[in-house]
């Protein structure tokens, strides 16, 4: 059977979010699945780290690259002579039409729930691009069980027309006992000890909140940084206003983007992990900071319970105290231990192996 397939969220060299999802479900189902053969479609050449090509594994990469979704992919199916069975998008977004069964991804519904958080062209296109993909779909892969219950009340789909596929993690991440720790803290000016949020900077991820909520802990508790890495994504402004005000800039460091190597040296010295956002449709970072035996301070929101279960710290995402509550309790060396050794068990639930295993069964019900 030839499987279709939309690489391009995985054909980035900063893969953040859908991207990581894209890329390893892609390196997953090379490494694990030669009874099927499949196409990549690319808007462009494929990145050298990107699975080779072989006998059951091909890249088609073509133009014109605007509205490619639209127009480029779709005529691209309905006219080539090597015409799959099924397409899977790894996003949200499926081809506008297709002579072939979908099978889109959808990793949350924050643009419906938090629409003032997105800018006007990306709601746009999120809620009607996202929509059109989900009626026109053969079957519905999403990333958890929260947000397969969020599709089934916002779009009235049958839960039986839809997988859950989680995310997952590295089984041993690349860089553990880096000799390069030192030269990353020291390039970032961070010192130790210091709590740790990874992500993009938007709205969704509530980091004023976490910004306030730290400085009233700070008081009390100089000793500690804040390092908030990630690149920025879209109105941002606030949260460099919001340090500003506090009057606590030499005590956040903000790293923009960083490396898979600095990632993981960052979560692995990091006292804790702290994920404040209002809304997921998952929580990679949380997943990623208890493989590296660094405990999880998380709002009390379904998808990070669901990834956590009950070894995280939680707190309500909009009441500063409870914040800084959640990291006075983080400080017990008992608490930290216990926090560090259930989360190791719990992060091996979640691996990339697995979920490709799975979207390969969903591949074969329709062979």
């Amino acid at each position: 059977m030839i499987i279709g397939i939309d690489g391009n969220e995985a054909n980035v060299s900063r893969r953040v979010g859908v991207g990581q999802f894209a890329f390893h479900i892609l390196q997953n189902l090379h490494r694990l699945d030669h009874h099927n053969r499949y196409i990549v479609y690319l808007k462009d050449k494929p990145l050298p780290d990107l699975p080779p090509p072989s006998a059951s594994w091909q890249y088609q990469h073509f133009g014109p690259q605007k509205l490619w979704t639209k127009f480029a992919l779709p005529l691209h199916l309905y006219l080539s002579s090597q015409r799959p069975k099924i397409f899977f998008s790894p996003s949200h977004y499926s081809p506008h039409f297709s002579p072939v069964p979908t099978i889109p991804t959808i990793h949350d519904l924050g643009y419906l729930r938090f629409p003032q958080q997105f800018t006007s062209k990306d709601l746009y296109q999120l809620s009607n691009w996202t929509r059109r993909s989900l009626a026109k779909a053969k079957h519905i892969v999403c990333v958890s069980n929260f947000t397969r219950t969020e599709i089934e009340k916002v779009y009235s789909i049958n839960r039986h027309n839809i997988t859950v596929i989680p995310n997952g993690v590295e089984p041993s991440p690349p860089h553990f006992l880096s000799p390069n720790d030192a030269k990353i803290l020291s390039k970032f000016a961070i010192n130790q000890p210091y709590f740790l949020y990874l992500g993009t900077l938007k709205p969704s991820k509530n980091i004023p909140f976490l910004i306030r909520s730290f400085s009233l802990f700070s008081q009390t508790n100089p000793k500690f940084q804040l390092v908030i890495a990630g690149k920025k994504g879209w109105l941002f402004d606030d949260i460099f206003a919001t340090v500003k005000s506090a009057r606590i800039e030499n005590k956040v460091i903000f790293t923009d983007f960083i490396t898979e190597e600095e990632k993981w040296s960052l979560y692995r010295q990091a006292f804790a992990s702290v994920i404040p956002s209002l809304y997921e449709g998952f929580g990679i970072p949380a997943l990623e900071s208890m493989r590296a035996d660094t405990p999880v301070i998380c709002s009390r929101i379904p998808a990070l319970a669901e990834v956590v279960g009950s070894n995280g710290v939680f707190f309500n995402p909009q009441k500063p105290p409870s914040l800084v509550a959640a990291f006075q309790k983080i400080i017990s060396p008992k608490t930290r231990a216990s926090q560090i050794t259930h989360g190791r068990q719990r992060s091996k639930i979640f691996s990339w192996e697995n979920s490709a295993k799975k979207l390969v069964n969903l591949f074969q019900s329709y062979s």
